[in-house]
């Protein structure tokens, strides 16, 4: 089947396209370095947030692809940050995302939430002072961020909307073109949209999303509301590459085992954003254009699925109030 290479964005004031192919700078080595890479490959979708501890490195990275690229505007390049559920910048934070103690799914603790702060960032002040720093972090040739994003629903309901009406200064401000979540179940966004102070639809669901965990009935929500649907992770993090099946339709295509999963993610309408510091695989994951697997093989891949178990992340959007 056919793909597009971008989607159209909810809310925005003038038509906002996301492109269907981005590159994720997810505990990076060396985000600057790597993403400056990606766009001179290319890759014009930039993913980044507070908890990667790299928007600044990213922002370096468009500013100076830029300046070497006169014939390409901020326009060109698509950029997405995250707000964290708590403030980054406070004193004794932890310096780095590894020193977060960032936990896998089956064990690990956080070592700074919300509710062990006793405090968070997704206040409608906090909201706003927290996407200041984004942005600043990113530095002057940036200018703006084009989609924002709650990076998890784990505060709460109140908590949720508070940020989100903080959020919605900022679009109104013209300092991001369009709003989203991520890691939000369909009824943290079905409370969020029944409050009549929510002028700004949810854009964008940023989850968890490959052929071993491919959370259905969300995706089928989303698409449904209009919601782009990005998958992160969608490569499982490499864990899942040597799957029979996969490697089976990879080679009846030619193709490598990552270039199938990415290719039926796009088949099945979702965003990705794949990340890797490796040249080689990052020309590799943007080959994804020009073929198409055949029904029977998209079928192949769509029976793997393990439902919310599959994931190779800790989230799972239904496991929060």
């Amino acid at each position: 089947m056919p793909v597009s290479n971008s989607h159209t964005l909810l809310g925005t004031d003038l038509p906002l396209e996301i492109p269907t192919l981005g590159f994720g700078v997810f505990q990076s080595t060396n985000a600057h370095a790597s993403a400056l890479s990606a766009l001179s490959l290319g890759y014009r979708h930039l993913d980044t947030a507070q908890i990667y501890y790299n928007e600044s490195a990213t922002g370096v990275a468009v500013t100076e692809f830029l300046a070497a690229n006169p014939s390409l505007s901020r326009s060109d390049i698509f950029i997405c940050s995250k707000l964290w559920e708590v403030d980054l910048s406070l004193p004794g934070m932890p310096p780095t995302f590894e020193s977060m103690g960032h936990p896998p799914p089956d064990g690990g603790e956080w070592k700074t939430t919300a509710e062990k702060l006793g405090e968070t960032q997704y206040t409608t002040a906090s909201a706003v002072s927290g996407f200041t720093r984004s942005l600043e972090a990113m530095g002057e040739g940036v200018g703006y961020i084009d989609l924002y994003l709650l990076h998890n629903p784990r505060p709460g309901p109140q908590a949720r909307l508070e940020a989100w009406l903080g959020l919605q200064e900022m679009y109104n401000a013209g300092k991001t073109k369009a709003l989203g979540v991520s890691n939000w179940s369909a009824k943290h966004i079905e409370e969020l949209l029944a409050d009549e102070r929510v002028k700004v639809p949810v854009a964008v669901n940023q989850i968890e999303f490959h052929p071993w965990c491919q959370q259905r009935e969300l995706v089928e929500y989303c698409r449904q509301k209009g919601i782009v649907v990005v998958a992160y992770s969608p490569l499982a993090q490499g864990t899942r590459l040597k799957d029979t099946v996969v490697v089976e339709v990879a080679e009846k295509y030619s193709r490598t085992p990552a270039q199938v999963v990415l290719r039926w993610c796009l088949q099945r309408g979702v965003v990705v954003i794949p990340k890797t510091d490796n040249e080689v695989r990052m020309r590799e994951n943007m080959d994804l254009w020009g073929w198409e697997l055949q029904e029977d093989d998209m079928a192949r891949i769509t029976a793997l699925d393990e439902g919310i178990g599959g994931r190779v992340g800790e989230w799972d959007p239904d496991a929060w109030p």
